[in-house]
């Protein structure tokens, strides 16, 4: 999870004249975005957590499902069964990747390795998933929406709750596009959307924060990306949110989304 300590704090926007404009019009879309969707079969790192209630991670799976557009994605997962087996794990009548990390950052690289692999199109929009997330219906158009605010680099959905409650004096430009507004944003986690060309620009960096590691080390590598010029952006509100209850993505009742169909767990 993306970090960061401090306390009191106030959210400050910065707002920029119109003739800057916050969009552009999207190019042709070279194709469906590619979901790469990363599981473990136990985690030590994440115990920590607050969660919601209902919470589980087979439970994000199927909010995955239920809300992702096949029209317009593809999803592929990874399972690392460093400390379990995929067919005693949610994932065993899918189709996995499988991975032998037991590591937060080997499982990262493992993934972003196999992707760099791949004969994609540069300009293919990949996003990265972790197996603790939620998502709002309809959030594969307003990602791909994201990919037209001018500059952005990294994309993500979860609106992060520390930006609001830790970061002293935190100042972003906000932009819109047809769903929603977006502001560019220091730091997120290792759920996150960028394109395949920016990826490979930027492999060394991620592998400098995740190779080796127990954890990769988020917040110092977008911090770092942040220098070298990539921007990030956020949806404001989130179309996303880890489901941590201590840094949830806020004005969004989480919860409700969780017991939608709770029978199926």
């Amino acid at each position: 999870m993306d970090s960061l300590s401090g306390s009191g704090s106030f959210f400050m926007l910065t707002f920029w004249k119109k003739k800057q404009p916050s969009a552009v019009p999207s190019l042709p879309f070279p194709g469906k975005i590619e979901v790469f969707s990363r599981h473990c079969t136990a985690s030590s790192i994440s115990q920590h957590k607050k969660r919601l209630p209902h919470f589980s991670h087979k439970r994000c799976y199927e909010n995955l499902l239920e809300t992702i557009d096949r029209t317009k994605a593809n999803l592929t997962f990874f399972l690392d069964e460093a400390k379990g087996r995929h067919q005693d794990h949610y994932l065993a009548s899918e189709s996995v990747i499988r991975l032998n990390e037991g590591t937060e950052g080997g499982s990262f690289m493992r993934m972003i390795e196999h992707i760099a692999n791949l004969s994609l199109d540069p300009e293919t929009i990949i996003y990265l998933v972790e197996d603790d997330y939620l998502h709002r219906p309809h959030w594969v158009d307003v990602l791909i929406e994201g990919f037209q605010v001018k500059g952005a680099d990294y994309v993500t959905l979860y609106d992060h709750l520390d930006k609001y409650r830790i970061y002293p004096k935190l100042s972003s430009r906000i932009f819109t596009t047809p769903s929603c507004h977006w502001r560019s944003t220091p730091s997120t986690t290792q759920t996150f959307a960028t394109k395949v060309k920016t990826l490979l620009r930027d492999f060394p960096i991620h592998r400098k924060y995740s190779e080796g590691k127990m954890v990769s080390e988020d917040h110092a590598k977008f911090l770092h990306l942040g220098k070298r010029g990539a921007m990030l952006i956020s949806s404001i509100p989130g179309w996303s949110t880890h489901v941590d209850f201590a840094f949830a993505s806020p004005c969004i009742d989480w919860e409700s989304l969780l017991i939608q169909n709770l029978s199926m767990t």
